[in-house]
């Protein structure tokens, strides 16, 4: 009766939509990083719509510089985050520690059974010692990485008006007026991508 129950409380949120949450499998990473690691997956509640509102009573004066409103979340949605760990050289003086991105995957990708063992231990930091997040990454979870070329924009130097600075605080060029021409590129990219196995 409890896991009939379980499931179909499960259903409900599934159905209960997730229209404001952007699902990806791939992102980009820049050419250079390495160890990229698939860590873990996780069941985490996104929100879908949000209100930002000012805080009554509150001064944003004074020396602590208080911010006087904040966001509340009006609506959320399941999903499933696939966390992915990677080492950038660009940030090497900060004693080469990984660094995380990850991707969004819908519920409706893995079995009620699967997202069930996921919600298990549901809010992760209240479960700091389990290894299911890690299983379920290992077990149903495959990450790609692939070299790929992507088109950006620049700014074309010889089409392009820019201002001269002067000084070490960077004053610009007094009646210059900067036109900035941009032309595209192509950039070397890690095209990452997470599928169910």
């Amino acid at each position: 009766m409890k896991t009939a129950i379980a499931l179909g409380i499960l259903f409900f949120i599934q159905q209960a939509g997730a229209s404001g949450i952007q699902f990806y499998n791939q992102i980009e990473l820049p050419a250079n990083v390495r160890n990229v690691q698939l860590v873990d997956a996780e069941y985490v509640i996104l929100p879908t719509k949000t209100m930002t509102r000012e805080i009554p009573n509150c001064n944003s004066g004074g020396e602590a510089g208080r911010v006087c409103s904040e966001t509340v979340v009006l609506e959320s949605a399941p999903a499933i985050r696939a966390n992915i760990s990677y080492v950038d050289p660009m940030f090497m003086d900060e004693g080469g520690k990984p660094q995380y991105t990850s991707v969004v995957l819908e519920l409706t990708n893995f079995s009620n059974q699967q997202v069930s063992v996921l919600m298990s231990v549901y809010p992760g930091w209240k479960h700091p010692f389990s290894t299911i997040q890690r299983d379920f990454a290992r077990n149903h979870l495959n990450l790609s990485v692939a070299g790929t070329s992507k088109t950006i924009q620049i700014v074309d130097m010889k089409r392009s008006k820019i201002c001269r600075v002067f000084g070490e605080s960077g004053e610009p060029e007094r009646n210059c007026v900067e036109d900035l021409v941009y032309k595209n590129a192509q950039t070397k990219v890690l095209l990452l991508t997470v599928n169910q196995k």
